[in-house]
């Protein structure tokens, strides 16, 4: 994995983690999802690229933190399958001009092991272990498309769960170009290929 790849996945992450890069107007209608009781046949990831970049294949995470009263965090990914189904990305704000939009879901093995890993929570409930489970999301693995020189990279991730009902913004517009760390990066990107 190259570095790029690493500190792309470790910004996503950041910034995902902090509410100060989620939209002040997505927090109530995130906050309403509950990672224990949210119908994994719903639940679609959009990112929104410039066309320079492509994510890779498994290159998008969907990570489930669990923790139980006691214990350390467990953190679970899940690599997310892009689908061109209309209705996967229905309800998707049209992109920029030079920009495109991925639109993933879990595989039908994934949602089975993120099944098994809620069953396992609400089983530790009943025995009396109180615990949380949380989501977080991460295109983390990119490839270059074209190599013409950008003023600006950014990337804006969508989330929908059957709480949600439509695709809410995660993090809006977060130009990777901005951060230092990312920018000495990008030499590092492999070509798409064909």
């Amino acid at each position: 994995m190259n570095r790029l790849v690493r500190v792309l996945g470790s910004a996503a992450a950041l910034a995902l983690a902090g509410c100060s890069s989620v939209p002040l107007t997505s927090i109530p209608r995130l906050a309403r999802i509950d990672a224990k009781t949210t119908d994994l046949s719903m639940l679609r990831v959009a990112v929104q690229l410039p066309e320079v970049l492509r994510p890779r294949s498994g290159g998008v995470k969907l990570d489930v933190v669990a923790k139980v009263a006691g214990e350390a965090e467990a953190k679970t990914s899940f690599s997310m399958m892009e689908t061109s189904e209309a209705r996967d990305g229905g309800g998707l704000p049209a992109p920029p001009q030079g920009s495109s939009t991925h639109a993933y879901r879990l595989s039908p093995a994934d949602a089975a092991r993120f099944e098994a890993l809620r069953t396992a929570m609400v089983e530790q409930g009943k025995q009396g272990r109180r615990g949380s489970m949380g989501l977080g999301l991460a295109a983390k693995e990119f490839c270059l498309a074209n190599a013409t020189p950008q003023a600006s990279l950014p990337v804006t991730i969508y989330l929908m769960t059957s709480e949600t009902k439509s695709f809410v913004p995660v993090v809006r517009d977060f130009d990777m170009l901005g951060d230092p760390a990312l920018a000495g990066g990008l030499q590092s990107i492999q070509p798409c290929r064909p």
